[in-house]
């Protein structure tokens, strides 16, 4: 899936700089999706452009990531009369 979004974009860039091909580069990146964003409640937000609306086999490309805490919910004992 394309990816629009300005800071998954930055992210590669800057693991560009420090890295000895692009290949190492997205490896990079996606390490630090698989490992440290583990720990957060990861969001991809999908949205579609009108260049591809109509034609495209698939017209959804990443627009934005949200990746607030973890927060679990807490369980709740409805039966512990």
């Amino acid at each position: 899936m394309m990816i629009e979004d300005w800071e998954i974009g930055e992210l590669y860039w800057n693991c560009l700089r420090s890295s000895s091909s692009p290949e190492q580069a997205a490896e990079k990146v996606r390490d630090k999706y698989l490992h440290e964003f583990a720990s957060k409640d990861l969001h991809l937000y999908l949205g579609t452009t009108k260049k591809y609306d109509r034609w495209a086999n698939n017209p959804f490309v990443i627009i934005g990531v949200f990746y607030p805490p973890l927060n679990p919910q807490v369980e709740l004992d409805l039966f512990d009369i």
